[in-house]
């Protein structure tokens, strides 16, 4: 046991499992914090001079939750009752997430909401991935047409503020099926002139064309490079990975050349049985992420530890899918030195999890079910090195999932 009296920390957790697959760590530790960093990580730590002593006894400490793929421009579109975008807090640190990415919910034309209003009055660490269509997505669909996507714009909106860190496409219908990979060309170039990498949503091809059907070979091939994303990896839907259940040869070569492979779990872009296609033919996701709308929130989607627990149900470890949610994404935005594991020195970004045993039931966006065993859910979150409590939860029992019978 270690010993430091003449120490004092703001906040200390006691008799966590922290689990940090990152640096390979797992076990029970103290965790002190000083000033917003993370102070000490180790058994025993002296609380006598601790400000504020939390006893996390039974719990998962983890570094704060990163959730790669969310809607969180809450408030610029309408009044109240927005059903695609959310309030960031409410899916960040009111739900145990420390950092939280908006995939794209606005453009180069109105970027400076989010920037300038949203983000400085959250408490959880906001990246943002502006859309190559000038407005996001409040014009649906985005892209129409190669008009839509302003590239001047876009590279100036990536150079106005540190922010802005990645560009996001839907490769989706109706443009699709007149552009075809061109959707995908232009919003690269936006990215490869601003130096951030590229997100980008398959599937929801909605109607048969020859350009439509050649959009996604074509985009893993020739125009993804190392550090960019795919997004709704493990989707059933037409223009995904999966070409009658096979995965298709060129995801596996993207990721040859250092493309990564996100879940994007979202109401309409994951089935369990195309998990476990994409995932048995050897391509298993970098990072799990969410895609959580306002109405995803209330009704599938539920939030990042929900779609953590359907990949637990899907067979991975608890240590796969922390990693997934932590070291993983802070690889993939390029912010490893800050984020995605608790070291000394660091920001004092925590999650705070229990981890339920059950019978539970997981949903997925053609109506199947799967049962797991376990569940996560978040008890709180450190951001900054201050606690924040989480909300009640998304359902009207709170946050553990469904049970059998």
């Amino acid at each position: 046991m270690t010993t430091d009296q003449n120490s004092s920390y703001d906040l200390v957790l006691t008799g966590g499992r922290v689990l940090d697959p990152g640096q390979g760590i797992d076990e029970q530790m103290d965790v002190a914090i000083a000033a917003g960093h993370v102070a000490k990580v180790s058994a025993g730590i002296d609380v006598s001079n601790a400000a504020r002593v939390v006893d996390v006894a039974g719990r998962l400490v983890t570094p704060g939750l990163i959730d790669l793929h969310t809607h969180v421009a809450g408030g610029l579109r309408r009044v109240s009752a927005d059903e695609t975008v959310v309030p960031p807090d409410l899916v960040g640190v009111h739900a145990g997430v420390t950092t939280v990415v908006d995939a794209g919910s606005t453009g180069a034309y109105n970027v400076g909401g989010l920037v300038n209003f949203v983000i400085p009055a959250a408490r959880t660490r906001v990246v943002a991935f502006i859309n190559a269509g000038g407005l996001g997505i409040f014009r649906v669909p985005e892209v129409r047409e190669a008009s839509d996507i302003d590239i001047d714009a876009g590279i100036a909106a990536i150079g106005s503020s540190g922010h802005i860190r990645g560009v996001k496409v839907r490769m989706v219908s109706p443009a699709v099926q007149e552009m075809g990979v061109e959707v995908a060309r232009l919003a690269k170039r936006i990215a490869a002139a601003g130096g951030v990498p590229l997100m980008v949503h398959v599937g929801d091809i909605t109607e048969d064309h020859p350009k439509a059907g050649a959009a996604t070979p074509a985009l893993l091939t020739e125009v993804l490079t190392a550090g960019d994303i795919v997004t709704h990896t493990t989707s059933h839907r037409v223009g995904a990975l999966l070409d009658n259940g096979k995965l298709r040869p060129e995801a596996k070569a993207a990721r040859e050349k250092g493309v990564w492979f996100d879940v994007g779990v979202g109401r309409a872009n994951f089935s369990f049985d195309s998990a476990r296609a994409v995932m048995d033919q050897g391509l298993i996701p970098d990072t799990i992420s969410s895609d959580v709308t306002a109405v995803g929130r209330l009704t599938l989607v539920h939030s990042l530890t929900e779609s953590m627990n359907k990949f637990l149900a899907l067979g991975l470890s608890l240590s796969d899918v922390i990693r997934m949610t932590t070291s993983a994404p802070a690889k993939v935005l390029g912010m490893s030195d800050n984020i995605g594991a608790i070291a000394e020195g660091r920001e004092a970004d925590l999650s705070v999890l229990d981890l339920a045993d059950g019978d539970w039931l997981f949903r997925d966006a053609t109506g199947a079910i799967a049962r797991g065993r376990q569940a996560l859910t978040p008890a709180f979150a450190v951001r900054a090195g201050e606690v924040v409590p989480v909300d009640f939860g998304p359902r009207p029992w709170g946050w553990l999932p469904e049970t059998a019978g």
